[in-house]
């Protein structure tokens, strides 16, 4: 019976705590059943040996019956054919079976109610299996679910230690900077090309104030030679 008070205790204990132990709870539990089974089964095979027992009474009675009747009779006819000396040996055999008839009988009443008794142990004890075998698969589905809720906080929290969306955030930092900087390079391209162009014109302005200086030159040296 002790193994029922151990599945009572494990049944009504904390699912949480079972968890944090150690030991492994549904390991526990079918062990606890195993042992409860067994009990049972131990405890059916003395109820079997006790209605054996009681069969066995009810078969010595009965034949002690037989021998009663078949004592009497011995006894009548030996009254019969006036053998008085055989019929008291009949009369004393028939009185030592009713003796040990009344003994028999007196502990077959004993040992139905032994019987009985057993029986309804035996009946108690099984239902108490049957629940202990549906509060063990219930609490095994607890702690599964309890197990895989505690494997998801755990996974939570360490997301939570290290946030994929700030590494996210830094990544969405560095394309928009990047972008910017593409648009700069873009806009000192466009600067660059203007100031050549306006480097061109200037360039081209002194090679035409060079030729026309250079023309100014001709001419004043041709009017010279004119003159002489």
């Amino acid at each position: 019976m002790g193994l029922f008070s151990k599945v009572k205790d494990l049944l009504q204990a904390n699912i949480m705590d079972m968890v944090n132990k150690s030991e492994d709870p549904e390991k526990m539990l079918n062990l606890y059943v195993e042992r409860a089974v067994e009990e049972v089964r131990n405890f059916q095979i003395q109820v079997n040996r006790a209605v054996a027992d009681k069969i066995q009474l009810e078969e010595r009675i009965a034949d002690l019956r037989k021998e009663i009747e078949l004592r009497t009779g011995q006894a009548t006819l030996a009254v019969q054919q006036g053998k008085d000396d055989l019929a008291r040996t009949a009369l004393t055999y028939k009185k030592q079976a009713e003796a040990s008839k009344l003994d028999y009988e007196s502990q077959l009443a004993e040992q139905s109610k032994a019987v009985a008794d057993l029986q309804d142990n035996l009946r108690v004890l099984s239902e108490k299996l049957e629940k202990a075998k549906t509060e063990r698969n219930n609490l095994i589905m607890r702690q599964r679910r309890a197990q895989t809720m505690k494997h998801a906080n755990e996974a939570v929290s360490g997301l939570s230690s290290h946030d994929p969306l700030a590494d996210i955030d830094r990544m969405k930092d560095r394309v928009e900077r990047m972008e910017a900087e593409a648009k700069a390079s873009r806009v000192m391209m466009h600067s660059n090309s203007l100031e050549d162009q306006f480097a061109e014109l200037e360039k081209s302005k002194a090679n035409s104030e060079v030729e026309d200086e250079l023309a100014k030159l001709k001419a004043g040296l041709k009017v010279g030679l004119d003159k002489e």
